[in-house]
C-alpha cells in the first residue's frame, strides 16, 4: 500500500476510535503514537481540517544531493570551513551560505567543530624513548605507580587568555558586551611542584625575573619544598602536609630533562639524598603527555580562570596557592589509577603522543 495512504489510514482509524468513546491515551498506545500526535489529530478533526500530510509542505531544502556528498567528505580534513565549502559548492552550481553548510554539518551530520590541538613535536628518537620507557614498565601495576613522585614547573600568565569559544556574552548588541583588557607583554609567574598519590607539595613561587639554574633548583626547590615534603610523617592531614607515600624507601622521585635537572650537580644531590630517583637517562625527553603532573596544572589553570581575574603578581601568586591547595584528592587518585592505560595506549601507538 502506499505510505501516504497508510497514513491517511491510520489517521481515520485514530478518530474512529476517539468517536467510539475511546480516550486518547488508549488509542495513542494501540497505534504506537504520542498523546500529542492523538490530540492534535482530534483538534483538527474537529475543525474541520484535513488529516492529510500536504506534499512540500516546509522549506525545500537547498543542498544538492551531491553537495551533501560533498560536505561529507570534508569531515577531518583541513582548511574546510563552513565559508569555504559554502564558496566551493556555489562555484560548482548549488548556491548556498555558509549558515546552511553549518545546519546541514551540525543537525544532520551531528558534528561539531573542533581546534586542532597543539602536540610535541616528536622526532623518530624521542618515540623510541617514549616506547623504551613504557615497554619497561608493561607490567607495572597501580600500586608500583603509587611510588613515583611527579614534579614539574609550570609558567602562569597574569591576563591569562581564555577559551574564546567558551568566553561569549549574549546581547541585543555589540554596546552592551564589555570589552576584555590585554597586554601586550603579560608577566608570567614560575611555580614548581611535586605530587603523589596522596599528596601534595607546597607550591613553590619563584621570585620574578628568576631564573632557574642548578644551584637554584637546589638551594631554593630540592633542599626547600621538596626534601620538607619528602620527611613528611604524618598520613592524616590535610593534603599539603600529609606523608607523600607510606614507605618513603620505595619513593620513586622524578623530575624531566631540562637542564637544571639533568646538571651534574643536581644528579649528585639527587643520589645522596633521595632514597630512589630516575636518572637524567631515563626519562623520555618531550613527553608532557607521560606526566599527570600535566593534568594537575591544567587544572589549576581552570580554577583561576573561575575566579575573579588577577590585577597584579601579587594577587596571582596567591590566586594559584588557593588553587593548588584546593586540588581534590580523589583526582590524584584517579590519575594513578590511570597510569596502566597510558602506558599501553603509548605502546598501541608505538611511541606517538597519547594527550594527557
Amino acid at each position: 500500500m502506499n505510505v501516504r495512504l497508510e497514513k491517511v489510514e491510520v489517521h481515520n482509524r485514530a478518530i474512529g476510535m476517539l468517536l467510539s468513546g475511546k480516550t486518547q491515551k488508549t488509542v495513542a498506545l494501540s497505534l504506537g503514537k504520542d498523546v500529542s500526535t492523538i490530540q492534535r489529530w482530534w483538534c483538527k478533526h474537529k475543525a474541520h481540517k484535513s488529516l492529510q500530510h500536504k506534499r512540500g509542505a516546509g522549506r525545500p531544502k537547498k543542498l544538492s544531493r551531491v553537495s551533501k556528498i560533498v560536505i561529507a567528505k570534508s569531515l577531518g580534513k583541513r582548511h574546510k570551513s563552513t565559508r569555504s565549502m559554502a564558496k566551493k559548492l556555489t562555484n560548482m552550481g548549488n548556491t548556498v551560505s555558509k549558515d546552511t553548510v553549518h545546519r546541514y554539518l551540525f543537525k544532520d551530520l551531528k558534528v561539531h567543530p573542533y581546534k586542532r590541538p597543539k602536540t610535541p613535536l616528536l622526532t623518530e628518537f624521542h618515540k623510541k624513548n617514549r616506547l623504551s620507557f613504557y615497554m619497561d614498565k608493561v607490567n607495572w601495576a597501580v600500586d608500583d605507580w603509587k611510588r613515583v613522585l611527579w614534579s614539574d614547573e609550570s609558567p602562569y600568565e597574569l591576563f591569562h587568555p581564555l577559551n574564546p569559544q567558551n568566553d561569549r556574552i549574549w546581547a541585543r548588541d555589540g554596546t552592551q558586551v564589555t570589552p576584555r583588557q590585554t597586554v601586550k607583554f603579560p608577566a608570567k609567574v614560575m611555580v614548581w611542584g611535586m605530587v603523589s598519590y596522596q599528596a601534595l607539595s607546597t607550591l613553590h613561587i619563584l621570585p620574578q625575573k628568576e631564573t632557574i639554574n642548578a644551584k637554584y633548583y637546589i638551594d631554593e626547590i630540592l633542599e626547600g619544598p621538596c626534601i620538607q615534603a619528602l620527611r613528611r610523617t604524618d598520613e592524616n592531614r590535610g593534603i599539603l602536609e600529609r606523608k607523600m607515600i607510606p614507605d618513603m624507601s620505595k619513593a620513586i622521585f622524578m623530575q624531566d630533562g631540562a637542564p637544571a635537572h639533568t646538571a651534574r650537580k643536581t644528579q649528585d644531590w639527587c643520589r645522596q639524598n633521595l632514597p630512589g630517583f630516575w636518572e637524567k637517562q631515563k626519562w623520555p625527553g618531550n613527553s608532557p603527555d607521560l606526566n599527570p603532573i600535566e593534568n594537575i596544572w591544567s587544572i589549576v589553570q581552570d580554577k583561576i580562570d573561575k575566579m575573579k581575574p588577577a590585577v597584579n603578581v601579587n594577587y596571582l601568586e596567591k590566586m594559584l596557592k588557593n588553587a593548588w591547595s584546593s586540588i581534590d584528592p580523589d583526582i590524584l587518585e584517579r590519575l594513578y589509577l590511570g597510569m596502566p592505560m597510558r602506558v599501553q595506549k603509548c605502546i598501541e601507538l608505538s611511541g606517538e603522543y597519547i594527550g594527557k
